[in-house]
């Protein structure tokens, strides 16, 4: 049983560790990609043939920048989900706490039990000698009921 639940584990980890490799290899693409795309040309004021071509390869690159920036985006957002994951993992499947907080529930109930059942054996005992008094005082005025007929 044990060794399924490490092998479980093991898996679950190994691929929690693949996807935020992955994630945080996507943001470095990306991230560098568009430092590459951050290129300033040094062209003077007066050439104006090259106008046109220059501001197509400012518009692509401008649109290139913004689905890189959208790639690393979701690329952080995968990493916060595989955080939150991984902290429900924790919580939620953290048997060894669980255990414990059942145990030691149960000994709670088991002491309160314990302690019920003490009260009612009191209270038992209690009534039973009170119902043998009231039998007693009942049974002797029935004698005097009948004694007095």
């Amino acid at each position: 049983m044990d060794i399924n639940r490490n092998r479980t584990t093991n898996v679950k980890g190994a691929a929690f560790h693949k996807q935020a490799k992955d994630n945080l290899q996507s943001i470095l693409d990306n991230f560098l990609a568009i430092i590459s795309l951050i290129k300033v040309d040094e062209v003077p004021y007066n050439q104006v043939k090259d106008q046109l071509p220059r501001l197509l390869t400012n518009t692509t690159d401008d649109f290139e920048m913004r689905i890189r920036a959208y790639n690393m985006v979701r690329a952080f957002e995968s990493l916060l989900k595989l955080v939150s994951d991984l902290k429900d993992q924790a919580v939620l499947y953290d048997f060894r706490a669980i255990n414990d907080a059942v145990k030691a529930q149960r000994q709670r109930f088991k002491n309160q039990q314990s302690d019920l059942d003490t009260k009612l054996i009191s209270l038992r005992d209690r009534l039973a000698l009170e119902m043998i008094k009231f039998e007693d005082e009942y049974s002797n005025k029935s004698v005097f009921k009948t004694l007095k007929n």
